[in-house]
């Protein structure tokens, strides 16, 4: 089963890229896949409900109306097509496949940016153009948190790449020199 799901979320997925950038709607249909992923991600009984054949067909439509409201028609399609395979318990493996696929193709780089402070939105630009001239990104998508742990200094983690200046590494760097 787990290799007949890789199958169908990869393919879903593909077809979904393609349609996007055939249509010319790549970020539109991102963002809307995004929402409507993380609605579905927040409401875990809404996919037991819509996978469980135990509601009418109506109410189904009904469900995946309102759920997909306003949204891009890829996404919409998407849904139901879902639902009518009895595929809809994988639409957030594929909406997380789809991203890794389109930030390939987009050159978009996604990157945690993890600093001991809170940093501002100037230090912010200058802390994601560091990290394009680094990885070779055409764009990066960066999620920052903030560690006291770092004591100071940032670190920057992406798929690929590790960064990091922070003074906790080089703490611990020294200390493991100086205790061999």
């Amino acid at each position: 089963m787990a290799k007949n799901k890789a199958k169908v979320v990869e393919l879903y997925a593909k077809a979904l890229l393609s349609y996007g950038d055939d249509q010319g709607v790549l970020p539109d249909l991102s963002n809307d896949l995004k929402v409507v992923s993380s609605v579905i991600a927040a409401e875990p009984k809404l996919t037991a409900l819509l996978s469980a054949q135990t509601i009418s067909a109506k109410d189904e439509d009904e469900l995946v109306s309102t759920l997909t409201t306003g949204a891009n028609q890829g996404v919409v399609n998407l849904a139901k097509v879902l639902l009518a395979h009895r595929h809809f318990a994988y639409f957030e493996a594929i909406a997380t496949r789809f991203f890794e696929l389109y930030q390939q193709s987009q050159g978009i780089e996604a990157v945690t940016i993890t600093s001991a402070v809170d940093v501002d939105d100037d230090q912010k630009k200058r802390l994601e153009e560091a990290f394009k001239k680094q990885s070779g990104a055409k764009q990066v998508e960066a999620v920052y948190r903030v560690d006291p742990d770092l004591v100071a200094g940032v670190s920057m983690k992406s798929k690929s790449i590790l960064i990091d200046g922070s003074l906790k590494t080089k703490i611990a760097k020294l200390k493991a020199e100086l205790l061999g």
